[in-house]
């Protein structure tokens, strides 16, 4: 067709049709009416489900600890219980004199085979320190007779007396005191506490033996 512009004409036919469509489309009755609006339909949530339960596994027991043992006690210390024989045999009774001095060596000996050991220092000095076992007999102070008729030891077996050595002479005084108390076995340590102590051996603190 001679002198036809596409460009223009087919724009303008669409136009005019749709006007034609849109005026019949009107004109029409109801139910021949095209619908020109389409619904979207409306957006429906997916059903809810339920969480899938979780398993719980509880842990794995660890093995049980086995019940502590009661430790066994200690046995008790038993101090051997010397025979006076013994004491006899190394020390026997005195005859004809009150008392004899011993060595530092014999002091030990007597005292660790039970002898019955005698401190004549002060009170004060005996809580301050004294051999092992040893009594307090304080030749100074008062109510030294009671306490020698206190006394339970056996008056043959060997009794060892000791005062602060040196030029201490009151382990001899008690000497005398005891022998005429009927003790016939009295042995006087001359070095006294301070050589005891002064060799290292075991002390005891306090008023009581």
């Amino acid at each position: 067709m001679k002198g036809w512009k596409p460009w223009i004409e087919v724009p303008a036919f669409l136009a005019a049709a749709l006007a034609c469509a849109g005026i019949s489309n009107h004109l029409a009755g109801p139910t021949r009416r095209l619908a020109w609006k389409v619904e979207k339909p409306a957006l429906v949530p997916p059903p809810a489900t339920a969480p899938v339960p979780v398993a719980t596994v509880p842990p794995t027991p660890g093995p049980r600890p086995s019940p502590a043992k009661p430790k066994p006690a200690k046995a008790a210390s038993v101090v051997p219980a010397w025979d006076p024989a013994d004491l006899l045999a190394r020390f026997p009774p005195l005859s004809g004199q009150a008392f004899a001095e011993v060595s530092s060596d014999d002091a030990r000996w007597l005292q660790l085979h039970g002898a019955l050991t005698l401190d004549v220092r002060r009170t004060a000095m005996f809580a301050e320190g004294h051999l092992p076992g040893a009594k307090s007999l304080p030749v100074w102070e008062d109510g030294l007779a009671p306490k020698i008729a206190a006394l339970k030891g056996d008056p043959l077996l060997p009794t060892l007396v000791y005062c602060a050595g040196g030029d201490c002479q009151d382990s001899h005084l008690l000497a005398q005191k005891l022998w005429l108390a009927g003790y016939r076995n009295l042995r006087i340590y001359t070095g006294g506490y301070p050589d005891w102590v002064g060799r290292g051996w075991p002390v005891a603190k306090g008023e009581t033996p």
